[in-house]
C-alpha cells in the first residue's frame, strides 16, 4: 500500500472514529413527542374501549406493533431529511454510524414478535417487554452522540421493560397500563432528551 493510500485509510478512519464520537441531531425531538401522543391516544383507546381494541395479546402486539413501525419510519425519515439538508461534512458518516446502531435493534424488534405470533401466540405478552429492553439498549449503545441525559429514557425503558415482563407474566397476559404508560412516559422522555441542546457535544446534524 502506498503512502498516499495508507494516509486515504487513516483520514477515513479519522472520520469514522469523529462520527461515533460526535453529537447526532439528526433525531427530531418533535417527532418522538409524537409518537408519544400516539402511544397515549392508543393507551386511552385501548382504555376505554377494551373489547374492541384489547381483546386479546396477540391484538395489543399488532396494535403496538404498527405503531413502532410507523414511528421508526417517520424518526427514520426525518433524520436522513434534516442530514441531507445539513451543511455538515461529517452528517453521512455520523447518520451511517447512527444506522449501524439502530437497524439491527430494528430487525430484532420486528423478527421476534413475528416469529411469537406465527408459532407462539400465547407468548405474545413478553412482545411489549422485549421492545421497551431493545429501546434501552439503543439509547445506551448511542451515549456517545446522544445528549447526557438520554440515560435517563434508556434506564426507564430498560426497567420498565423488565417489570413489565413480570407483571404481564404474573397477571397472565397484557393491560392497557403496563404496555401504555412505558411508552407513553419513555417517548415523551426521549423528547425531552433529544431537546437538549446545550450538549457539550458539539458537531453534528443541526436542523
Amino acid at each position: 500500500m502506498s503512502e498516499v493510500e495508507q494516509a486515504i485509510a487513516q483520514i477515513a478512519d479519522i472520520r469514522a472514529q469523529l462520527a461515533a464520537s460526535t453529537r447526532f441531531r439528526g433525531y427530531a425531538p418533535e417527532a418522538v413527542g409524537m409518537i408519544g401522543l400516539l402511544s397515549l391516544m392508543i393507551m386511552l383507546m385501548q382504555l376505554v374501549w377494551p373489547a374492541r381494541f384489547a381483546e386479546s395479546d396477540q391484538q395489543y402486539v399488532m396494535i403496538w406493533g404498527l405503531l413502532m413501525a410507523a414511528g421508526c419510519l417517520l424518526i427514520a425519515a426525518e433524520a436522513i431529511l434534516r442530514t441531507r439538508r445539513a451543511r455538515d461534512h461529517m452528517a453521512q458518516p455520523m447518520l451511517l454510524s447512527a444506522m449501524r446502531i439502530v437497524v439491527p435493534a430494528a430487525v430484532i424488534a420486528a423478527a421476534v414478535p413475528v416469529a411469537i405470533l406465527a408459532y407462539a401466540p400465547k407468548a405474545a405478552w413478553i412482545v411489549p417487554g422485549i421492545w421497551q429492553m431493545l429501546i434501552s439498549l439503543v439509547a445506551f449503545a448511542s451515549y456517545a452522540t446522544m445528549p447526557r441525559r438520554i440515560v435517563w429514557p434508556g434506564a426507564w425503558f430498560l426497567l420498565s421493560g423488565s417489570a413489565g415482563l413480570f407483571l404481564a407474566g404474573a397477571q397472565g397476559g397484557l393491560t392497557p397500563l403496563v404496555v401504555g404508560v412505558p411508552f407513553v412516559a419513555g417517548h415523551f422522555a426521549i423528547a425531552w432528551a433529544l431537546s437538549d441542546r446545550g450538549s457539550d457535544r458539539e458537531g453534528g446534524v443541526h436542523a
